[in-house]
């Protein structure tokens, strides 16, 4: 015992642990004035502690802010999910509306043409460029199609099968240079060829030959399949005159007419399989 008194060491630890008794029962009583030594000890601990406050804040003001952006990620991709689903939806329900559609339309179609069986097909091909010209549906000879057998849409009349497999079949339309078609004037009742022309196929227009210079044809009469030829029959809408011009020799005239069918987009068809062409 009398070794431990006597250590230095011993004797410093107790020195300094007596100092900080004496200092704590200073600063805990309720003093008008302090000493020379605690208000030196004051004046050094104090911009210590402010600035250890200030650095304790940024940290904690920057802690938020990483919470922020945490909270706003996590806001923002439950935002995009319900947008995509959103997305889905409305795809979801076009599709619908668009098959309603269909549906009308043929039932439309049936109504107006009751003499005719059809059967309703979806394209599935199409030649280069940007008008149908040529294109290939998804029925065929195991769903009673045959070829020459005419197809329209709802809106009038679009060409005939050319080529046909088992479960397809490629149509032609009249706006393609291979085709012809006997046509006649709603109004006059004149029988013309309606024709695919080179330089008007490009805009998807047709044109009418073999109309007499006589004819009272004018801008805007309704031309329809005349029945001659085989392929069509009679009654069959083709469109309407946009434009007459005279042919060079000018013993003869010719129409430009705008087909019925937007030839620039075609997506279902519909065949009419009890009127085979010959």
């Amino acid at each position: 015992m009398k070794d431990l008194f006597t250590n230095k060491y011993f004797i410093l630890l107790l020195v300094i642990t007596v100092l900080i008794l004496v200092m704590a029962a200073l600063y805990t009583a309720e003093r008008q004035s302090v000493t020379f030594g605690e208000d030196l000890v004051a004046s050094v601990i104090t911009p210590v502690q402010s600035l250890a406050t200030a650095a304790s804040q940024t940290v904690i003001r920057f802690a938020g802010y990483f919470g922020d952006i945490d909270r706003l990620r996590t806001e923002n991709e439950r935002m995009q999910n319900e947008i995509n689903e959103l997305s889905d939806t409305v795809r979801t329900l076009e599709q619908y509306r668009l098959e309603n559609e269909r549906l009308r339309e043929m039932l439309n179609l049936k109504d107006n043409a009751k003499e005719y069986n059809l059967v309703a097909s979806r394209v599935i091909a199409k030649d280069p460029g940007g008008w149908f010209n040529s294109f290939t549906i998804d029925k065929g000879t195991s769903d009673g199609l045959a070829y020459r057998m005419p197809v329209i849409t709802s809106a009038g009349l679009v060409g005939h099968i050319y080529e046909i497999g088992s479960d397809w079949a490629k149509v032609i339309t009249i706006i393609d240079s291979g085709s012809s078609v006997g046509a006649t004037v709603a109004r006059t009742r004149d029988v013309a060829v309606v024709e695919s022309d080179i330089a008007l196929s490009g805009e998807g227009l047709c044109k009418m030959t073999y109309l007499s210079k006589s004819s009272t044809v004018i801008t805007g009469d309704i031309i329809e399949t005349s029945g001659l030829g085989g392929i069509y029959p009679k009654g069959l809408l083709i469109g309407k005159v946009r434009e007459i011009r005279s042919e060079t020799a000018g013993i003869s005239q010719y129409a430009i007419i705008e087909p019925a069918v937007d030839f620039g987009r075609i997506s279902e068809v519909f065949v009419i399989t009890n009127h085979t062409g010959r």
